[in-house]
């Protein structure tokens, strides 16, 4: 934990200006599949637990935070019902401002594949992103919402993931993040995105030397990093942060797998 920042290999799209396709995994264990080109960089990484500097979703688009949970069991899916949901909702309400946070998605992930097997889970996401687009936020709300939907997007709302080891500390494929003012729209590309019950858009990042990274090594259950994946606001602070896992060269040989759960909680604000 103590080296100020290491070189890994960040994963970018190739912009061919042909629309790419990533599709979800559907079956316990299935690998996720992509039609079109991705290339590897290597990328400073900087380990933001040596920095003083507090990130801020409102800056950055993550932020770093210590939370316990009461959760005892991640693949329990009627604790994340009954126990984990109030708490991600709570844990972005304090940290957006937000009137009203709701729980819409979980999404496991596992480095094993027999891990992914026995816990219906996926493989860890390698390239640089953000989970929606303008079209995606919108149509995500509207189809969670139901009649709700166009009184909340009459005003502003933001998407953010909450992050999290389920077991144990990270050891590989930890998560990085780069901050929002290092990145250029124009290097970011609609992707569809195609899963079985509907389709949606991402926007993947195409490289891009100002693209300034970073790491929180060794995360534990008592952590999470909040990633603002959406946010209507146009006044100049962040509206997304990129993210992506990245195979650590650090890792040690014997690494135990990572087991992460990500949670996407809708965030509704009282103004535009």
């Amino acid at each position: 934990m103590a080296t100020e920042s290491i070189k890994a290999p960040i994963g970018y799209l190739v912009n061919t200006g042909k629309l790419p396709v990533f599709y979800q995994s559907n079956v316990a264990g299935e690998r996720t599949n992509f039609e079109g080109e991705r290339e590897f960089h290597s990328m400073t990484v900087r380990n933001a637990r040596l920095l003083s500097h507090d990130f801020t979703l409102d800056h950055e688009g993550f932020a770093f935070v210590a939370h316990e949970t009461a959760v005892t069991d991640f693949q329990d899916d009627d604790q994340l019902v009954s126990i984990y949901n109030a708490e991600a909702e709570a844990l972005v309400c304090a940290h957006t401002g937000a009137s009203r946070a709701l729980v819409f998605d979980h999404t496991r992930r596992s480095s094993s594949q027999a891990l992914r097997e026995a816990h219906n889970a996926r493989d860890p996401a390698n390239a640089a992103h953000t989970d929606y687009t303008d079209w995606s936020a919108r149509k995500r709300v509207e189809d969670v919402m139901g009649d709700e939907a166009e009184t909340l997007l009459s005003k502003r709302f933001a998407i953010v993931n909450v992050w999290r080891s389920r077991a144990g500390a990270i050891e590989e494929w930890p998560l990085a993040l780069c901050s929002w003012d290092s990145v250029d729209d124009v290097h970011l590309h609609t992707v569809e995105r195609r899963a079985y019950n509907r389709v949606g858009q991402t926007r993947h990042a195409s490289y891009d030397a100002q693209n300034k990274w970073y790491y929180f090594p060794c995360m534990t259950p008592g952590e999470a990093i909040l990633i603002k994946n959406y946010d209507t606001a146009k006044d100049g602070r962040a509206r997304y942060a990129l993210h992506t896992s990245f195979d650590d060269p650090t890792a040690p040989a014997d690494a135990v797998p990572r087991e992460s759960l990500e949670t996407r909680v809708f965030a509704f604000f009282d103004k535009d």
